[in-house]
């Protein structure tokens, strides 16, 4: 007996409708009628779950079916794979946001244009994974307040380092009400980029590393 027929027998012999048990998983009935009829397979914390709430083993759960088998070793390797992207993109914007901060400093600072461009491609890819990191819940005070750090040090950092020449530019254009508005607006935007992308960028490098550790 396959893994999606065994759990609608066992289901059955507890007394419980698709229902009930969607209701103890906290998920939907359709979840449940997919698991049931071989469509997908539950992760496998759901699954110690399901043996809790049937009071079964997960041996018996499972009756050795193969494609099951087959569907968490891709998981496992999926999971690895993530988790090896992770690690790399959190040092690769570890490296890019120390990059950025000296070369914001140097002269001729437009290079700093290209490394950001490369953290905000890095924060990207990045991203996805923290979406169920549980510090983001845990910690939403500590992220709170670093966040908030974090915005006035770069705004500090960025009018002050990067400001002086788009601010000349923008008073000797402002005779020109079109092109003031403009330069205006791209000042803005432009400041707002910088702020964003570095203060998301040292938050990822803190809880990136700490979820290393």
């Amino acid at each position: 007996m396959n893994f999606a027929d065994n759990l609608k027998n066992v289901r059955h012999q507890q007394g419980m409708t698709q229902a009930d048990v969607a209701t103890e998983l906290h998920v939907s009935r359709k979840t449940i009628s997919s698991w049931e009829n071989g469509r997908t397979y539950p992760d496998i914390l759901t699954l110690v779950k399901l043996g809790d709430i049937y009071q079964i083993s997960l041996d018996r759960l499972m009756k050795e079916d193969l494609g099951m088998a087959q569907h968490y070793q891709h998981q496992e390797k999926v999971s690895r794979r993530n988790d090896r992207v992770v690690e790399v993109t959190t040092y690769a914007n570890i490296a890019l946001l120390f990059l950025v901060y000296v070369l914001l400093f140097l002269p001729g600072h437009k290079l700093a244009t290209v490394a950001g461009g490369l953290l905000l491609l890095n924060l990207i890819i990045l991203a996805p994974a923290y979406q169920n990191f549980d510090a983001w819940r845990v910690h939403g005070w500590h992220l709170a307040l670093i966040t908030i750090m974090a915005i006035v040090l770069n705004t500090v950092i960025v009018v002050t380092v990067t400001g002086q020449p788009e601010a000349s530019m923008l008073a000797s254009n402002a005779a020109d009400g079109a092109v003031g508005a403009g330069y205006a607006f791209g000042y803005v935007a432009g400041r707002a980029l910088w702020i964003g992308t570095l203060t998301v960028s040292g938050i990822f490098a803190i809880y990136g590393r700490a979820k290393q550790v």
